[in-house]
């Protein structure tokens, strides 16, 4: 049998990156600082600090819309390969309350997990494999602190009960390739 090389993930694009690294406000402080400058002695303090505010969130909201597609599409891509990002636990893990981030690869039978380093950071851990995989619950609401806006499904598997987290679209992809 093939020896695993580990998950290969799309890279993150240059915007996705710059955003991860918040350049984005770090360009905007600058630009929005003149312009609080400007306004300042025609309108006052408070209306200038509320009209700097307002753009400041509109265009964060905007580079966000623009970067959204690029993502949308890297993740496409990974999930056409059955790679998804998440967190995830072993119950009775000494480290109870301890979520690893990472990804994970879901095969015919098996899920491959990947440690990453920190939020953004590349894959750096070892390799894991699980199998023998049984879903023991349906997906619930993820809490926001380990995975937002995502979903958390409990599996039984060779190693132990494992807590997954990820994204809605990614649950369906496990469910569908690991039944």
């Amino acid at each position: 049998m093939m020896e695993d090389q580990g998950i290969n993930p799309v890279p993150r694009s240059w915007p996705e990156k710059a955003q991860d690294l918040n350049l984005d406000v770090l360009v905007l402080i600058p630009v929005l600082t003149a312009v609080f400058q400007t306004l300042q002695d025609p309108m006052g303090f408070w209306p200038a600090v509320a009209i700097v505010a307002l753009i400041f969130v509109v265009m964060v909201l905007l580079l966000g819309l623009l970067i959204a597609p690029i993502r949308r599409k890297r993740m496409a891509l990974d999930a056409e390969h059955g790679v998804f990002e998440c967190t995830h636990r072993e119950r009775g893990s000494p480290l109870r309350r301890k979520w690893a981030t990472g990804y994970a690869k879901a095969e015919p039978g098996r899920l491959l997990f990947q440690a990453k380093t920190g939020i953004t950071g590349s894959l750096a851990g070892p390799l894991v494999t699980y199998t023998e995989l049984d879903v023991v619950s349906q997906p619930t609401k993820a809490p926001w602190g380990i995975f937002p806006r995502g979903r958390v499904i409990e599996l039984s598997t060779d190693k132990g009960t494992v807590e997954l987290a990820a994204s809605a679209s990614s649950m369906d992809l496990l469910i569908k390739r690991c039944p």
